[in-house]
Parts: structure tokens; sequence; C-alpha cells
């Protein structure tokens, strides 16, 4: 059947003939029209609507907007619907789609002036009719995660509990904010991944404000050196207490992701009050770089690379040159004094040792590379330089060697290349930004079915709990666990949510 078009609600305000306040002057036909913004589509499953929200763009001369829509597979007989609407300059506008066919969509919106001068066309895609599988999943886990490890834990407020069950460490058996940054990943990654799917948005929307509180807590304006007064996060919620350079930044990710998502001011701030605090861990040591913790001299493949993951986002959210600036440099510099020429993989740190000698420590972990291919990739994105590029993809090109293991999964009935499956449950996660980013752009997808295959075998196999659906660390399934710890169950709930938004997406 062909997809049906019936319009449901017209521009917010719009009344043809009244879309600007300007003269009746025409606009030359070489004049140009900037594309409409904020554009964001969610499906309603019991309406089978889509909803679409955008903000036109401010010129006195704009007239109407134009909204294709179409099926990504469309039989030889189907075209595009097209609806053209009345659009006033700079107001926030919505149109709602009733859809009959279960596909993915590609929706267009094109600005037009009076003089019928047509904008840079916005784009998006929506999958409607099913919600994905993983996305089900992390849903699951992470309403299992507020059930068992989000209470009371200290003096009225509601933060995660380290341990479940819950154990005796210190603060009550708070986590420590690597911990506390783990489960907000989960659920930024999470309320990403609901986007097109309105059940799954409002819920997800609902937590905003109490998980910025929960994490806010942590925030302090003195660490454990005291001429830095820069506020940070601290590992727990009090001056005086340990500051790490990499906890920060993996928090203030998340924020400039969510500001990315929802335009609220809020998460801006406080990506900008992190990259604050970066530049507090900034120096000539070593030539440059970021430290990876207050009033200690090591500098870290997990304080630099995720540093110029936040810079670069931070640019792209502002435009402002100068987080650009920075990171290229503090690429360069990690890539410089910490990548292995010989495999294209990352030693972890660059330090004194006991005899004030220059060292390398060569460990390689999961995150490290999968953070310089995200950093990598991001770079290429912005810059177009093609080195940025080709250096995620040679990091990636050594992953199977360095991790992989061959897995033979039972109840997939199939035979693949596991990546670390025993190994680190929050590396991985850390590792799978990368490996979606490259992925986004040279569409090789090796990686992605090797982490799906794993997360499949994972929550099918007795890896999940039947009763709280947590995951055992290791996903190959067989072992046992009397304890499960918030870092890794909230970087299974990104693993999951990632996965489910690449599928929602059609990738």
């Amino acid at each position: 059947m062909k997809s049906k078009l019936i319009i449901k609600a017209l521009l917010l305000g719009s009344i043809w003939g009244s879309c600007s306040k300007s003269s009746n002057t025409m606009p030359s036909r070489s004049a140009t029209i900037n594309p409409v913004s904020d554009l964001q589509v969610a499906y309603d499953s019991v309406k089978n609507e889509i909803d679409i929200n955008w903000t036109n763009p401010i010129n006195s001369s704009l007239a109407k907007v134009k909204i294709s829509y179409s099926p990504d597979d469309p039989n030889p007989q189907a075209s595009d619907s097209i609806l053209i609407l009345a659009a006033q300059s700079g107001t926030k506008a919505s149109a709602t789609l009733h859809v009959f066919s279960l596909k993915q969509y590609t929706i267009n919106i094109v600005a037009i002036n009076s003089a019928g001068v047509l904008s840079q066309p916005i784009s998006t895609k929506i999958k409607i009719g099913s919600t994905p599988l993983f996305l089900k999943r992390a849903d699951t886990l992470m309403s299992s995660l507020f059930r068992l490890y989000f209470n009371d834990v200290q003096n009225g407020v509601d933060i995660w509990t380290d341990q479940y069950p819950k154990g005796s460490g210190y603060w009550n058996d708070a986590a420590v904010i690597w911990g506390q940054g783990a489960a907000f990943s989960g659920f930024a990654a999470l309320k990403e991944a609901s986007e097109s799917f309105a059940s799954y948005k409002a819920k997800y929307a609902s937590y905003d404000n109490t998980l910025a509180n929960s994490i806010n807590t942590f925030l302090t304006t003195q660490g454990q050196k005291p001429q830095n007064t820069v506020s940070a996060y601290a590992v727990y919620p009090q001056n005086g207490n340990e500051r790490f350079y990499d906890d920060n930044i993996w928090i203030g990710t998340d924020m400039i992701d969510l500001y990315m998502l929802t335009k609220s001011p809020f998460y801006l701030t406080h990506a900008k009050l992190v990259w604050n605090f970066v530049l507090s861990g900034t120096d000539a040591m070593f030539g440059g770089g970021v430290h990876w913790q207050e009033n200690t001299t090591s500098k870290n493949t997990c304080s630099n690379m995720p540093a110029v993951v936040l810079a670069a986002k931070l640019y792209q959210a502002t435009g402002q040159e100068s987080y650009l600036d920075s990171a290229k440099r503090i690429y360069s510099w990690c890539k410089t004094n910490l990548q292995d020429p010989s495999d294209y993989l990352y030693w972890d740190n660059v330090n004194y040792n006991n005899n004030n000698i220059i060292v390398v420590d060569k460990s390689k972990y999961t995150y490290n590379s999968g953070q310089a291919i995200e950093a990598g990739a991001l770079l290429y994105n912005i810059t177009k330089d093609g080195s940025y590029l080709k250096d995620a993809q040679n990091v990636a090109s050594s992953i199977f060697k360095q991790w992989g293991t061959q897995f033979n999964s039972a109840i997939l009935n199939k035979t693949f290349t596991a990546i670390d499956p025993a190994g680190h449950v929050w590396f991985r996660a850390v590792m799978l930004r990368g490996l979606i980013e490259l992925y986004k752009i040279d569409k090789n997808r090796e990686y992605i079915n090797a982490y799906e295959d794993l997360l499949d075998n994972a929550w099918l196999s007795n890896c999940r709990q039947p009763n709280t659906y947590l995951l055992n660390y290791d996903f190959r399934g067989g072992t046992t666990q009397n304890s499960w710890g918030i870092l890794y169950e909230g970087a299974c709930v990104e693993m999951l949510a990632r996965l489910g938004a690449l599928e929602s997406e059609g990738l």
C-alpha cells in the first residue's frame, strides 16, 4: 500500500499572507535564504503519526516551507509526498504526518522566500512501526538500574549506589563520580536513541532534572590542588576530594551531546564548565597535553583524546574557533607522544619515574584507542582533512588483532570475532563510541557487527540475570557473579542504546 499523508497540525501561529512584517518589496531572485534549524522528528506508535518540529529562519522575505516525505525503499509506483505550508520568520513550527506503511522515511524541509528562492534542504530519517530491539533492551535494563541502584543515599539526594546488592562501602556505598558518570552516559545515550519514539522520549525526558541535579551533587570548587578553584566534578561531593580530568570529560561530553539534542542552555553551560577545568590541567610539561588528575604529573591518553572529542563537539555546538584549535593541538600532542607507530594503537600514559626520568606506560586499553578513533572521525567531519580519517581507520585496523577472540555462540548458532568479550565493560562501551562515529563515515560495519553479535549473545544467554536483567561482565556467558557495579551496568545501557540508535536510523 502506498503511504498516505494526512496533515494533523499546521505551522504554529502561521496564517498565509501574514508571513512577515516586511514591506511588499519583492526580494531579488539572486537573494539567498537560510535553511530551517532544530529539525526534530518523533514517531507516536499509538497514533501512527510522525511529529515534526523545526525553527524557521529569520528572514523578512520568508514565505513558505516545503516538506517532502518518502520511504527509503519505495515501490516503482511510489512518489514523494509534498506539503507546502505558510511560514513566519524566526518562529517555531510543527506538522504531523499520519502514515500507514511501516518503513524508514526520509523527511526534507526547504525554506522558500517570496521570490521563490529555495534554501538548502535539511533532512532527517526516521524508522517507524516497530521499536528497535536494542532500544527495548536498553530501556529494560535502565528501568532495572533505577529500581536497584538509584535511591536516597545521603541527605535526601538521589544518587547511584556503587553495587547491587548494596554493599557497605564508603558514603553509604555511593558510587564515585566515575560510576555516577557511567550511569549518566547510559541515560544520555538512551535519551538520544529514544528521540524518534514518543513513549520512550517522554519517559526519559521526565528524568532530565532529576539526573542533572544528581550528577551536579558532585560539583566542587576545590580539589586537592588548593590554588585551582575552577569548578569541577569530584570523586565525592565535597571540597578537598580528588578530581580527575578524565572523569570530568566523560560528563562534559554527555552534557554537550544532550545540548545538541535538546538545545537546553543548562547542558551547554556545564559542558563549558568542564572545559574550563580541562584548561586548568593543560600545561607545557612533556611538551603539552592534559593531566590525568590534579596534583599528579601523569598525562594519559584517557584525558587527552577525550578532551579532543569534547573540544570538537563544543566547536560543532558553538562555532568558536578556540575549541577547534585546542582539539587539533591536543590531538597532535597525544598522537606524537602516546601512539604506538607499529600498530597505531595508543599507550596509556607518559610520566616521570622514581628517578625523575620520563617514561611511557605502554599498556593498551580498548577505550584509549576508541577515543582516538572518535577524535579522528570528528576532526575529519569538521575539517574534511583526510589524514584524520586515515588516522581513525588505522587505529581501527588493529582492533581485531589486539583484542579479537573467536567465539562460537551456541545460542546464536554462529561463530564471530568478539572484541575483548571478557574485558573491562566500560572500556568497551567507550570504544563503541568511536567505532560508531567512524562507521557513519566509511560505512565499514565489521566492528559494529561484532558488538551487535556479542551483545545479542549476552542478552539471550545466561550472561543476563533473569530477575534483575543485569549483565555479567563476560558477555560470552557461562560465568557467575555475586555483585554488579553501576559503572559496568551503566556501560551496558549505553552500548545497547547506541546500537538501538543505529537500528532506528537504518544503519
